[in-house]
C-alpha cells in the first residue's frame, strides 16, 4: 500500500502545480515498479472530483444556460478537441514514453521553458477576454501536455497568460477543461486496463483515492494563491532540475 499512497501524494502534488503528474508519476513508478496505467488514471480521477469542487461556481454558472454560458462553452470545445483527438489515436505512442528516463527529461525541461517564460510576460492594464484564438490555441497546447514531463497546467495557464488573459480566469479555464478530459480518460483506460486493477486491494484503492483527494483540494488552492502573487514563473526553475535529474538517471 505504502507504494501506492506515495504514487497518491506525488499526483495531488504535481497535477495542479505546473511541474507535470504524469511525468512524476512515471519517473518514481519506473523507480518502485512498473506503471500500473489503470491506477494512474484512477487517482486521476480522485483529482477531478477535487477540480469540480474547485470550479463549483464556474459550473454552476454554466449550467444557466445564459448567453456568456454558451460563450465558455464554446471555448471549452474548442480548447478541448485537441487533445481529446490526439490522444484518442496517439495514445499507444504517448504511453510508450513513460518508462524513457531520457525523454521524460527532455519534456521536464521544455515544461520549464515555457513555465519560466510567464516571468517575463508584461500583463496589460485591461486583460484580454478568451476568443476562438486564445482557447484553440490553449487546446494546441494541451496536445504536450499528454506527454510525460510536459504540465498540462503549465502549458495551458501560461499560453492564457500569454494572450494576457487574466491569470485567475487562465486558471479556472484550464481545470475547467481537465474535467471532460479527465473522465474521457478515465472511461477509456478503464475499459483497456481493468484487469489491471484487480491486482490492487480494494483498502489500497480507496486510502490512495482519499489521499489524492484531499490533497488535491489543498495544492490547487496554493496553486491559485500563487498565481495571484505572480510567482508561477518558478515552478520553471524545479522542473529545469527535476529534467536533469531524471537525465542522470538514463546516464547512469
Amino acid at each position: 500500500m505504502l507504494n501506492e499512497i506515495i504514487l497518491a501524494l506525488i499526483q495531488a502534488l504535481t497535477e495542479f502545480l505546473p511541474i507535470s503528474s504524469d511525468g512524476h508519476l512515471a519517473l518514481v513508478s519506473n523507480i518502485i515498479e512498473q506503471p500500473n496505467l489503470f491506477f494512474i488514471t484512477f487517482l486521476h480521477l480522485a483529482s477531478l472530483f477535487a477540480v469540480i469542487i474547485f470550479t463549483r461556481k464556474e459550473i454552476a454558472e454554466i449550467l444557466k444556460f445564459k448567453k456568456e454560458s454558451w460563450k465558455l462553452i464554446k471555448y471549452l470545445i474548442i480548447g478541448i478537441i485537441p487533445a481529446g483527438l490526439a490522444g484518442l489515436f496517439f495514445s499507444d505512442l504517448i504511453e510508450s514514453t513513460l518508462t524513457s528516463y531520457l525523454l521524460i527529461g527532455i519534456f521536464f525541461l521544455f515544461t520549464g521553458i515555457i513555465v519560466f517564460s510567464t516571468k517575463f510576460i508584461k500583463q496589460p492594464k485591461t486583460p484580454n477576454k478568451l476568443s476562438n484564438k486564445s482557447a484553440f490555441s490553449i487546446g494546441l497546447m494541451q496536445i504536450l501536455a499528454l506527454l510525460p514531463g510536459v504540465s498540462r497546467s503549465g502549458m495551458t495557464i501560461s499560453t492564457g497568460m500569454f494572450f494576457g488573459i487574466e491569470k485567475e480566469k487562465a486558471v479556472k479555464f484550464s481545470f475547467l477543461m481537465f474535467i471532460p478530459l479527465a473522465i474521457a480518460a478515465f472511461i477509456l483506460e478503464a475499459i483497456k486496463y481493468s484487469g489491471e486493477v484487480i491486482s490492487i486491494p480494494s483498502l489500497t484503492l480507496i486510502v490512495s483515492f482519499a489521499v489524492c483527494f484531499l490533497f488535491s483540494i489543498l495544492f490547487l488552492n496554493l496553486l491559485n494563491y500563487i498565481v495571484k502573487n505572480n510567482k508561477f514563473w518558478i515552478f520553471g526553475i524545479y522542473c529545469f532540475f527535476i529534467g536533469l535529474v531524471s537525465i542522470l538517471l538514463y546516464i547512469l
